[in-house]
């Protein structure tokens, strides 16, 4: 029944699809025509589709390109999406801190207990080596000498105000070391413990070429403001530290060789207004002066 309906609908539809029809406004006053259209069932359809259409698309740019769309589902309030945006950067900081923490106590782990890494990480966010202790006893270890030398650092950097500076040569007499020049350059700031200055200032030119003093490990690659600092580990518990770096070529986890580049001169310093290198040298948590063991002196 229901598609002998639709079907004389059809028919109907088709036989008055080009029949004309007059709308007409008339005064009842006077009985003049006011308004008059002539209209067709195609003329109706075709300008019934274009207003759908027209109040759609007007629809649409009201929702898109006002506050209004804040009330549809779906949508997010601008307020809300800017905290999300924060927090998204927030959470990936976070990760990227905990995955850098992560290098430091493996590279640590590697340098007390003589690991030689044979391949340097290409990224990063990837291991530092290869070479990975599995034993569940030597991890246990491992993590007890972090602890054991963290606690013994911290306590030497609480001392240090008090603590006499001792020459390399009197801690090591037994143990034959030497170093590298880090850069060339002259040195307008010497070390000096009362003045905790913990190192020496070389200034030359910015883009100066910096080489590692000894092989080592890159255990710290920060950027900062007044210059970036690298931090290098080297055998016999002494660490090698370069501020005021510009262009840093190494990452942590790196191995590196004596002489090998590490990075160029900067000049966001405060010591001084021209382009320079800070470096220094610690030995069991302690600072040495590094013109003291430099090769053939300086």
């Amino acid at each position: 029944m229901k598609i002998q309906n639709i079907s004389l609908f059809w028919k109907k539809l088709r036989k008055n699809w080009s029949r004309s029809f007059r709308v007409i406004i008339r005064n009842e006053k006077n009985l003049s025509d006011v308004f008059s259209l002539r209209l067709t069932p195609r003329r109706i359809f075709v300008l019934g589709v274009s207003i759908s259409l027209l109040i759609i698309m007007l629809t649409a740019m009201l929702i898109a390109f006002t506050p209004l769309r804040v009330y549809v589902p779906g949508y997010t309030n601008p307020v809300e999406y800017d905290l999300y945006r924060k927090m998204l950067s927030r959470v990936d900081s976070i990760e990227r801190i905990n995955a850098m923490q992560t290098i430091y106590l493996d590279n640590f782990y590697n340098v007390l207990n003589d690991i030689v890494v044979s391949k340097e990480m290409d990224a990063p966010m990837e291991g530092v080596s290869e070479k990975r202790v599995k034993d569940k006893v030597k991890a246990e270890e491992a993590l007890k000498q972090v602890t054991d030398a963290a606690e013994q650092l911290l306590i030497e950097v609480t001392d240090r105000n008090t603590k006499n500076y001792i020459p390399l040569s009197q801690h090591i007499a037994k143990v034959s070391f030497s170093f590298t020049m880090p850069a060339l350059g002259v040195i307008t700031k010497s070390f000096s413990i009362p003045e905790r200055h913990f190192g020496i200032d070389i200034e030359n030119e910015k883009g100066t070429l910096i080489t590692a003093i000894a092989d080592g490990v890159v255990i710290g690659a920060e950027i900062s403001k007044d210059g970036d600092i690298l931090i290098i580990q080297h055998g016999g518990n002494i660490v090698s530290l370069y501020k005021n770096v510009d262009r840093i070529f190494k990452i942590k986890g790196a191995k590196i060789k004596s002489g090998d580049p590490i990075a160029t001169m900067g000049d966001k310093g405060t010591e001084s207004q021209n382009p320079y290198l800070h470096f220094e040298i610690w030995y069991n948590g302690s600072p040495i002066n590094p013109l003291d063991y430099f090769i053939g002196g300086f």
